[in-house]
């Protein structure tokens, strides 16, 4: 009887043991857990939607924002923005003078895109203002930036698109044009200026009837605009550069371009794209490029509804091989006008050939240089009708 009476009382020593030790170990843990010191409630911030850039008077920075507000009524919830705009010396300069002139803290963590306005990118370097961006490791670096026609604040003055605010509907505008690769991808973070070798492009938007729209994409030479593509040219050009999104359809003539019937178009899909691209340098230090595309595409419309035979097909597919390569000559001249080297040859210089290219003046070099440029497509598919 004693016996069991210690081994009951040596289990019930065992489980206050326990949990002693598990009381211990909670209250340390809450000990050594440390308060929010640096939280920001949402309650309490202004959150940019969208930002602009563009020049001020005197060599000042015009800053323009759009902040988006929520509200709550008894038929849903509703959006609205208030726009400001600053003449600061920089862009953190710009950041506090907006904040002493909106009611909150003021916070661009949630911005969807920056703009910028084409006079401030062609006349000036724009990189200086990205610079905060980068230190500061609250920013939006996956926020769209894109040029705009004219200046950076008209467009962000237009507040309300319908049932959307302005920044929303920009960002929503430039996310459907870079799946049908009709711009590039580009955010803060990728116009790093630590990559270098190859120069960028950017979506450049425009005001129609008071609707922001998509125009083509804006070429820079290093970090300054220089010229402009259209929107069948900018979808070209991103098919030569390799850059194909989710969906990409071409609208070409079908028959004699000097023609004006609509009849005479037809409409492909590009389902699949082969890009080659090769630099060669010769013993007199010749440098040419061999950038040859092979399309494979399904025809979406073609009002003549003439492919029924395999010979017109055939036809057709030396047609479209024909205006694709000589537009594609054309793109290619206009870059080296513009001086934008957007296929990165000078990084395909620096890795294969670093001797040469130390020798190099880029700048009066990359105009000299011979592009050999050819388009072919090939017709795998015309729709459910035969």
């Amino acid at each position: 009887m004693h016996l069991r009476l210690f081994e009951y009382q040596r289990k019930g020593t065992s489980r206050s043991m326990r949990r002693n030790l598990a009381y211990a170990v909670v209250g340390a843990v809450i000990l050594m857990l440390c308060g929010c010191w640096d939280q920001q409630l949402l309650k309490t911030e202004r959150n940019v939607s969208i930002a602009g850039m563009d020049p001020g008077t005197n060599g000042l920075l015009r800053a323009t924002v759009s902040i988006r507000d929520v509200t709550s009524t008894e038929s849903g919830s509703k959006d609205t923005n208030e726009v400001h705009s600053v003449l600061a010396r920089s862009t953190q300069h710009a950041r506090e003078l907006l904040n002493e002139e909106i009611s909150g803290s003021y916070s661009n963590a949630k911005m969807r895109v920056l703009l910028l306005g084409e006079e401030m990118v062609r006349n000036h370097d724009v990189m200086p203002y990205l610079d905060v961006y980068y230190r500061d490791p609250k920013s939006p670096l996956n926020a769209r930036i894109a040029v705009t026609r004219g200046k950076a604040e008209d467009m962000i003055r237009i507040k309300m698109i319908g049932s959307k605010t302005i920044g929303l509907h920009i960002d929503e505008l430039l996310n459907s044009t870079e799946e049908a690769t009709v711009v590039p991808h580009v955010n803060i973070q990728t116009l790093h200026p630590l990559d270098r070798g190859y120069d960028f492009s950017l979506p450049y938007l425009v005001i129609r009837e008071g609707i922001p729209a998509i125009s083509g994409i804006a070429l820079f030479s290093g970090t300054r605009m220089t010229d402009t593509l259209g929107l069948d040219e900018s979808r070209l050009y991103l098919l030569m550069a390799g850059l194909k999104n989710i969906n990409l359809r071409l609208t070409m003539k079908s028959v004699d371009r000097n023609k004006s019937n609509s009849y005479d178009y037809v409409t492909v899909e590009v389902k699949k794209l082969k890009r080659k691209l090769k630099v060669t340098v010769s013993k007199n230090k010749q440098i040419s490029v061999k950038l040859n595309l092979k399309l494979r595409v399904t025809v979406m419309e073609d009002p003549r509804n003439h492919l029924y035979k395999m010979k017109i097909m055939h036809d057709l597919e030396r047609t479209l091989s024909e205006q694709l390569t000589d537009e594609a000559k054309a793109i290619v001249h206009k870059m080296h006008r513009a001086n934008h080297d957007g296929f990165g040859i000078a990084r395909r210089l620096m890795s294969f050939h670093p001797k040469l290219w130390k020798q190099l003046d880029w700048d009066k070099e990359y105009p000299q240089i011979l592009f050999n440029t050819s388009v072919s497509l090939q017709i795998v598919n015309t729709g459910i009708t035969e």
